[in-house]
């Protein structure tokens, strides 16, 4: 009824049964042990033909007899749900335009950083305080952005990202208890320089004690005058590359949209009957697009005019042509652009020019806010225009540039001053 076979050191047991021949690994190299196993399924075989042992429908029939008939069916051990598998079904799972492609693209930065560290096949339901304690300590000590160690502040942001993934799954009951954040202790906040001027920055970088991180760090907080905005954009105006390239330079400029709202700008929202220019915002209100509007300044009106009487078409406000020379992207008809290619256009436009140290598009928006503090705005207009909802917000954009304080100050002191001096003659 069975006999024995060896493949390499193994044995292997073969038999017949019902009229059909089964062969299956007996995972030994020791010849007693296969026999006592061939014996055993013998006995078994005998049992289910004498009606003495029930086979179970749908059986695997190999498994069952080496089991002497305790095994109803192959076992299926389940495994743990990785973190991987996790972030995978809830990348698949979002609606399209759930987030904006900036947040995505964070989004997955910080996926890849918790797989990383964590592991891709850590059980996503393994998480708990000493995880994530651990992720904490692990990433505070790699390097971050300007060289600098990651700060308390990126890993915050990761670990929100993480934080909503886990409600995403609690919601789906893959994970059953809340998100165990609580007790979790960070390095210390590196506080960021506060915004400056360009001539303040030349100043600090020419006394020549800062390191080449600190320097790029400074680079970072660039706010820019009315006359260098000024002259940046003559500049990006006789030597862009693309036709959209300086009406998006001036739109920035004249409204402190953030890159990713200039991306998703479209025709219509700019309204020159009105005299706005209607702002997409996804950042105020979670889960649903909001609008904001900013007043048109009759240069940007201007030039919006003359670019839309030369658009390639499309809906999108700043769009490439069909055709662009020497692209590799084929395009059936204008596009609008993608984060990568808003960032390498501003880099481009810039490079080579006195204006390379203006890191990117929010330059312009910390500089608008800036001015628009330094004219005396009402605070309650800015914040409209620009989408800030917080103070904390407001603290970190507003500004007035040093000669404006120098002048305040001297409105207070500076009389009494000349009044002592006069009274002493």
């Amino acid at each position: 009824m069975a006999w024995l076979e060896k493949k390499g050191d193994i044995y292997q047991i073969s038999f017949r049964f019902a009229g059909q021949r089964y062969k299956k690994s007996l995972k030994t190299k020791e010849e007693s042990k296969a026999e006592a196993r061939k014996t055993r399924i013998e006995e078994t075989i005998q049992l289910v033909e004498q009606g003495r042992l029930d086979l179970p429908e749908n059986v695997d029939i190999p498994t069952f007899l080496l089991s002497d008939g305790k095994l109803t069916n192959k076992p299926k051990i389940a495994k743990p749900l990785s973190i991987a598998n996790v972030f995978d079904q809830y990348l698949e799972s979002l609606p399209e335009g759930a987030l904006e492609e900036n947040s995505l693209y964070t989004a997955k930065i910080h996926m890849k950083h918790h797989k990383t560290i964590l592991g891709s096949n850590f059980s996503f339901t393994n998480i708990d305080v000493d995880a994530l304690q651990n992720y904490i300590n692990k990433r505070s000590k790699q390097k971050g952005k300007c060289s600098h160690r990651v700060s308390a502040a990126t890993i915050k942001k990761e670990l929100s990202t993480l934080r909503g993934i886990w409600n995403w799954a609690k919601g789906r009951k893959l994970v059953g208890v809340d998100f165990p954040n609580q007790c979790l202790k960070y390095p210390k906040l590196h506080e960021k320089p506060p915004f400056q001027t360009w001539k303040q920055i030349e100043t600090y970088v020419a006394q020549g004690s800062l390191s080449d991180q600190e320097i790029a760090e400074l680079w970072e907080c660039l706010y820019l005058t009315l006359d260098e905005i000024d002259s940046v954009l003559d500049f990006v105006q006789k030597n862009a590359l693309h036709p959209f390239i300086h009406p998006m330079f001036m739109t920035v400029a004249h409204t402190g949209a953030r890159r990713s709202e200039l991306i998703r700008s479209q025709r219509e929202d700019v309204d020159f009957a009105a005299g706005i220019f209607r702002v997409r915002e996804k950042k105020r209100a979670k889960g649903r697009l909001t609008m904001r509007t900013v007043p048109l300044s009759p240069e940007l009106n201007s030039v919006l005019q003359e670019w839309f009487s030369n658009h390639p078409g499309g809906k999108f406000t700043f769009c490439l042509e069909k055709h662009v020379a020497r692209s590799r992207k084929e395009r059936t008809n204008s596009t609008s652009l993608t984060v990568d290619e808003a960032t390498d256009h501003f880099k481009r436009t810039l490079a080579e020019s006195p204006w390379t140290s203006i890191r990117g598009w929010h330059v312009f928006r910390h500089s608008f806010i800036s001015n628009c503090a330094c004219k005396g705005v009402d605070q309650r207009m800015i914040d409209e225009w620009v989408g800030h909802t917080t103070e904390a917000m407001r603290r970190r954009y507003r500004h007035l540039f040093p000669d404006s304080q120098a002048a305040a100050l001297e409105s207070v002191f500076g009389k009494r001053e000349q009044s002592l001096v006069l009274n002493a003659s």
